[in-house]
């Protein structure tokens, strides 16, 4: 059972996070997508790799009723969430911190009184320092980064789809999805999340038009894993103490006392005993 949906603040993510997760398009123009808000508890409660399904629950507090569907032109595409690798996840919920609605892949160009529109890699060095080019430009370059990763979680067998559904206010959902096929065999051992967008809408007119949109993630339990704090260096190895005591010095014998003969008195003569 897993609860988590805390980012571990990797840098950004890509501009294709709906793209990332199987759809095909990006988010419209709504505004800003707000993520993992509380009032939405979304649980990934069971993974079962051996029958390739994981199942995963949500509890809506938010006070209306939300519609999760991918916000995407591409009809076909129009899930209600994904499963994929733990990092896939965690980029594309941070993306949408980090990146509303940009769409870094290309970029408009106005010359003599004409528009074209032409890929950012070729332009990204003449754009300053700063501008929309180094937003676009890091967002480029993570989307190849999460293209990747989803395209380990395939091969792996960790990725699937739910369909899309409406969630009304102070009612729950469990879905369960099934996993795609590996590509080798055992399925990949690899941590896993859920993604979700949902809209304030009861339909899906609301997801693909101008209804406020929410992001949620949750993750297999184990994920983030622990902080491995390494051994501080230089200290001593054990038994290097040989035979000190708890109190770190050994005992030291006390020198045999000396014998000097009976007391003097007065006149040198030794008293007799």
């Amino acid at each position: 059972m897993s609860t988590s949906r805390a980012l571990k603040g990797l840098a950004v993510a890509t501009a294709g996070a709906v793209l990332t997760l199987g759809g095909a398009g990006l988010v419209n123009a709504q505004g800003t997508v707000i993520v993992n808000n509380a009032g939405m508890d979304v649980d990934v409660v069971n993974v079962d790799r051996a029958t390739g399904t994981v199942t995963v629950t949500m509890t809506n507090n938010l006070g209306f009723t939300v519609y999760c569907e991918t916000p995407t032109p591409d009809t076909a595409n129009r899930f209600g969430g994904s499963v994929a690798s733990a990092p896939v996840v965690e980029m594309s919920a941070e993306y949408y911190e980090r990146f509303q609605n940009v769409k870094a892949e290309m970029v408009s160009i106005t010359a003599s009184g004409s528009t074209i529109t032409m890929p950012l890699w070729p332009l990204e060095q003449f754009l300053p320092q700063g501008s929309l080019g180094a937003i676009a430009g890091d967002a480029v370059q993570l989307r190849s980064q999460i293209s990747a990763a989803n395209t380990k979680s395939k091969v792996d067998g960790l990725f699937g789809t739910t369909t899309a559904f409406a969630l009304a206010n102070g009612a729950n959902t469990t879905r369960t999805i099934t996993l795609g096929p590996a590509a080798t065999q055992p399925r990949g051992e690899d941590k896993i999340g859920f993604f979700t967008i949902c809209a304030n809408s009861t339909n899906s007119a609301g997801a693909q038009g101008a209804g406020q949109l929410y992001a949620w993630s949750a993750f297999e339990e184990g994920w983030p894993p622990p902080v491995v704090i390494p051994e501080e260096e230089g200290t001593l190895a054990s038994g290097s103490l040989g035979s000190l005591g708890s109190s770190g010095a050994a005992p030291v014998d006390p020198e045999p006392p000396v014998d000097e003969g009976p007391p003097i008195v007065d006149g040198g003569d030794p008293l007799d005993p």
